[in-house]
């Protein structure tokens, strides 16, 4: 979900407060809620059914009235009224999806219904699919029924006024705010609204603000303050921070001790952030102030103890001043106090300022809390330690040079015959295995598989480390190796997971025979999810080793025998897959245009229905569209991700938008997006990205980049080994010939 801020009242806050008996009123429809059906009975057991739902409802039995509801939907699937009822209920159950498909069934066709309009909206927000849940907000204040409720419009506009501006939509966020105006300074707005007078001013005044925030934005000073002095008069309590917001646009005309004064008054509320302290050095740095930077921030540091980001700040500081030992005792304190990603990398970064002994202290610290988490021999454990390990281990995510040179450290401990704890090996090989740092994760994670006890917690964490590890250098008998060891020794680990892994390697290395029959061990072996993931993987090895006429029945198999939307949308994405194998792209593109219809903020479908069109040169701007939108929603995940794992920028989306925009003629935006997948560990390892860019280079008549490019893709074609992509080998050698017969023209 977006932040928002603390001082306004948004949609989804309204929303949250509807209980299940729904407050919004729909204006009167001409929709009849339970149409006439075919049968007479059937609809007067749909009506009985519904009304036995509604009672339910109320008496809080909502399996009961989820029965019920359902059961009136099967006799007449065309009536609205139950699906709105099951929308609330779905949500409550936790059945996402089928709620998300019963709102877009009811909106196609009753779009008066603010209900499900506000409902929908609150689902998408939880979701965090932002653009979608703007595009609902637009509609529910372009409706015509929205008119006859000022309350709700107004706070539909104030939602979207700030989503723009938080989206950098500067323009269509001032638009917004000034409907908000509009209804503000309408005559009785404050009866209208039912609002009490301070409610009404603040109202006014947060608006004020808004405006003057964005006319700031597009360099309106004189606008900027009008707006910002209005806001003060109508409130009085938030006129430190207008303070601030002056003092932004003070500074922005170079106005240094005006925006100084007016910092000042903001600082003394002792705001959370630290916005204003940064702005503040920065104009002290300009003013040549650069003494009174530490002993301020110190000062205000010492008046506000429980605010950890200023002390971050001043830490920062006493570095810049060169007062290193200083500001390692702050990070201490924090670490101990308060640990958190922030003050480790912070912390680490310090420590590598001494190349002698930096990581020697990072890895000691790592060890020390893991062992204190970990203690054996009678010793009780110190669960605390924990937050201290996932805090360092989510700032060693977010510094791969620090990472490099603890792993470097570790192995050279290692072998001059020093101790580092079981645990402490594992966590960091598997650490390295997610940052690509193959080699140095290996030697760990072989290492710890040997000193792993039967039973262990950590066994499956080391087998799926190195497992992960040989997929990615290619290293396909290893694979077949420690899966086999592993299904004899292992105690602790899936089964399933070595047959999965045996299965993939043996396709790649032309054994099929062995490969179907390690997958059909997989099936046998496996439960539930995990049994429907071993049949999908079984129709994509089919389809690798060129059966597609069996691959695609055992997939449409699938689709009958499972009707879960998380299991048919996992279905289609195999299935469709396995057309584009067959270059049926009208089915490959049906079935992902279907997962997009029951989810449009699916990444993967973005980018690969875009993908194929770019890949046929068809439909190529709507094609960058969905591309872009898949990297944009995957940058979203990885902004919110606090896993302990690696989450680089996706190449393959990346090689996607690169191939549409030179589909597009875009050639210097394709060459750079397109080195820019190179340029990352997933996509430097991918032969598709070097074909791209051979053919970029080609058509920028760079002949000796694009001969290189193209004998790169055919290496790492001849490392991946898949006959699928037999006929594109064939077609780059077939380039580079011409590429050496025939000298390029400038």
């Amino acid at each position: 979900m977006i932040s928002l801020s603390p001082y306004m009242f948004s949609l989804v806050q309204l929303i949250l407060t509807i209980p299940m008996q729904l407050q919004i009123e729909d204006p009167p429809k001409k929709v009849d809620p339970l149409p006439k059906l075919a049968s007479s009975s059937k609809r007067e057991e749909a009506i009985k059914l519904y009304g036995s739902g509604l009672l339910y409802e109320k008496e809080n039995r909502l399996l009961d009235a989820l029965r019920s509801f359902e059961k009136a939907l099967e006799l007449d699937p065309s009536a609205l009224s139950p699906r709105k009822a099951l929308i609330p209920i779905y949500m409550s159950l936790d059945r996402i999806e089928d709620a998300l498909v019963q709102c877009r069934y009811v909106l196609e066709r009753d779009d008066s219904s603010l209900e499900t309009f506000a409902l929908y909206a609150k689902q998408l927000a939880a979701l965090g699919r932002t653009n979608e849940v703007t595009e609902i907000l637009e509609k529910l204040v372009d409706n015509p029924a929205s008119k006859d409720k000022p309350e709700l419009r107004l706070q539909v506009l104030r939602e979207l006024s700030l989503r723009y501006e938080q989206a950098g939509n500067w323009a269509k966020s001032e638009e917004k705010s000034k409907d908000v105006a509009m209804i503000l300074d309408a005559p009785s707005a404050e009866e209208t609204l039912e609002l009490t007078e301070d409610s009404f001013r603040k109202l006014k005044a947060e608006n004020y603000e808004m405006l003057g925030r964005l006319a700031l934005k597009r360099k309106d000073t004189k606008s900027a303050i009008e707006c910002y002095l209005k806001a003060q008069k109508l409130d009085i309590v938030r006129s430190g921070r207008l303070g601030f917001n002056l003092a932004q646009v003070y500074a922005s005309e170079g106005k240094n001790e005006e925006a100084l004064l007016r910092l000042d008054e903001f600082l003394q509320t002792q705001p959370l952030g630290t916005e204003a302290y940064e702005l503040k050095i920065e104009i002290q740095k300009k003013m040549g102030r650069q003494k009174d930077i530490v002993p301020e921030i110190e000062l205000a540091s010492s008046r506000d103890s429980h605010n950890n980001s200023l002390k971050l700040l001043l830490a920062r500081e006493l570095r810049n001043n060169g007062q290193s030992p200083r500001a390692e005792a702050i990070y201490e304190q924090l670490a101990n106090q308060s640990p958190s990603a922030d003050v480790y990398h912070a912390l680490f970064e310090l420590y590598r300022e001494n190349k002698q002994s930096g990581a020697a202290r990072a890895l000691n610290r790592l060890e020390s809390s893991i062992q204190a988490v970990s203690r054996k021999g009678g010793i009780p454990p110190d669960p605390s330690q924990a937050i201290q390990v996932k805090a360092m281990l989510l700032a060693l995510k977010k510094d791969p040079e620090m990472l490099r040179k603890i792993l470097d450290q570790a192995y050279a401990q290692l072998i001059k015959g020093g101790t580092i704890g079981l645990e402490t090996k594992v966590a960091l090989g598997t650490l390295a295995s997610r940052a690509s740092e193959l080699k140095a994760g290996e030697k760990l994670l072989l290492v710890s598989l040997t000193e792993t006890p039967a039973n262990s917690a950590t066994e499956s964490e080391v087998y799926s480390g190195l497992l992960r590890i040989y997929r990615m250098a290619h290293k396909y008998q290893e694979i077949v190796a420690l899966c086999k060891e592993g299904l004899e020794k292992s105690k602790n680990t899936s089964r399933v997971l070595f047959h999965v892994e045996m299965a993939g390697a043996y396709t790649h290395l032309e054994k099929d025979i062995e490969a179907l029959a390690a997958i059909d061990l997989a099936i046998n072996e496996s439960q539930d999810r995990e049994r429907l993931f071993s049949k999908r993987y079984r129709a994509s090895l089919l389809a690798q080793m060129g059966k597609y006429q069996d691959a695609e029945k055992e997939a449409l198999t699938l689709l009958r025998d499972y009707d879960q939307p998380g299991e048919v949308r996992d279905i289609r994405y195999t299935l469709s897959s396995i057309y584009s194998g067959m270059k049926n792209h009208e089915k490959s593109e049906g079935l992902l245009k279907q997962i997009l219809e029951v989810d449009p903020s699916d990444a993967t479908a973005n980018n690969d229905l875009g993908y194929q069109w770019a890949d046929r040169s068809h439909n190529l701007e709507e094609a960058e569209k969905l591309i872009r939108k898949a990297l944009d929603l995957d940058q979203k995940l990885r902004d919110t991700s606090n896993r302990l794992t690696f989450e680089p920028e996706n190449a393959a989306y990346i090689d996607s938008l690169g191939w549409v925009l030179f589909r597009r003629g875009k050639l210097s935006e394709a060459r750079q997006e397109l080195e820019k997948a190179a340029s990352l560990s997933e996509g430097a390892d991918d032969p598709v990205v070097w074909d791209h860019l051979g053919d970029v280079y080609f058509s920028m008549k760079e002949k000796q980049k694009s001969l290189e490019s193209y004998r790169k893709a055919i290496n790492l074609y001849e490392v991946v080994k898949t006959r699928r992509d037999a006929d594109r080998v064939r077609d780059i050698k077939q380039k580079i010939e011409l590429l050496e017969l025939k000298p390029v023209k400038k």
